[in-house]
């Protein structure tokens, strides 16, 4: 998990239950718009679900003229759901990598016994 995914989860936990928008996040961790868009995306994914995005209140960009309709835009809210609340960064690192640790024991035994047999064969 990248630093800003952390920073940006770490903010969503302290303030759980609240509502931010993209520029509020990015501002409270002084990291850039794009790099918080780009967590949200992640943290939201379906597979993972830490993140729920609701769009709400409507803004009026520009005034409504009798030749031009008011241009809207709806703005989107991020706020963390239960399995975010519930998510440990480190202990998925941890996790991860007892994981690996696991794969490459069993691998490693894979290839020893190949190797005993293939010498058992030869011997016999």
């Amino acid at each position: 998990m990248t630093t800003n995914s952390l920073a940006v989860l770490n903010f969503l936990k302290k303030n759980f239950g609240k509502e931010f928008c993209k520029r509020e996040i990015a501002d409270a961790l002084g990291i850039s718009i794009s790099a918080v868009s780009g967590t949200i995306n992640a943290l939201s994914k379906p597979e993972k679900g830490y993140v729920i995005t609701t769009r709400t209140a409507e803004v009026v960009e520009q005034e409504a003229t009798e030749t031009r309709k008011a241009k809207t835009k709806t703005v989107p809210y991020h706020t963390l759901t239960e399995a975010g609340l519930a998510y440990d960064p480190e202990e998925e690192e941890r996790q991860k990598a007892a994981e690996k640790a696991a794969e490459k024991e069993r691998k490693a035994a894979e290839r020893a016994a190949k190797k005993a047999a293939a010498e058992a064969e030869k011997n016999a």
